[in-house]
């Protein structure tokens, strides 16, 4: 049974879920609000295989709950997709332990915004805590800008989702969607 988890998904990373809800038995999303389905519901043949998770991801507590009930009774989760907030930042420790717990290997991909490689900015890396978890091969996905005419502008959410179902795909320990350098050439 292939089970994926999705923080994010119904917003920017909506279109990579409606991709893997073709591609996965059973694709389980977090989002705060039932009626943030909708988009995904009206676009995929395959929403039997959604599995809905209704809460505040920065609620640890009712995270861990969830997640859990998830994998009793959909099946282990083999990848992850992570995009949260700073505000909520050590709910990435919070799934990482559950995953590390099913004593199965597992990919966590950890979309992380263009500011990790601002120069002037100490990236706050989760590297060290995931490497606790035996069980968990932290990656990550770095969001970058694209450059066009001359012009930068920011991503927009179809080549986020475009390029975190393609990360996932790869496998690869990072990737980045567009450009990071040159950073004075941001938006």
């Amino acid at each position: 049974m292939s089970h994926i988890l999705i923080t994010g998904g119904t917003g920017m990373l909506s279109g990579a879920v409606i991709k893997f809800l073709s591609k996965y038995e059973t694709v389980s999303v977090i989002a705060r609000h039932g009626s943030s389905f909708k988009k995904i519901s009206a676009a995929s043949d395959f929403t039997h295989r959604l599995n809905p998770l209704i809460l505040d991801y920065s609620d640890t507590d009712l995270l861990a709950e969830k997640i859990n009930s998830a994998v009793i009774s959909k099946g282990p989760v083999k990848t992850t997709v992570s995009w949260i907030h700073s505000y909520a930042e050590n709910s990435n420790i919070i799934i990482g332990e559950i995953l590390n717990s099913q004593k199965i290997s597992s990919d966590y991909f950890h979309i992380l915004g263009s500011a990790y490689y601002d120069p002037e900015n100490i990236s706050r890396d989760i590297d060290a805590e995931f490497s606790n978890f035996r069980y968990v091969n932290y990656k990550k996905i770095i969001l970058g800008f694209k450059i066009e005419n001359g012009n930068s502008r920011w991503l927009t959410d179809e080549e986020i989702s475009e390029g975190a179902a393609e990360a996932v795909d790869a496998g690869a320990d990072e990737f980045k969607i567009g450009v990071t350098q040159p950073w004075e050439r941001k938006p």
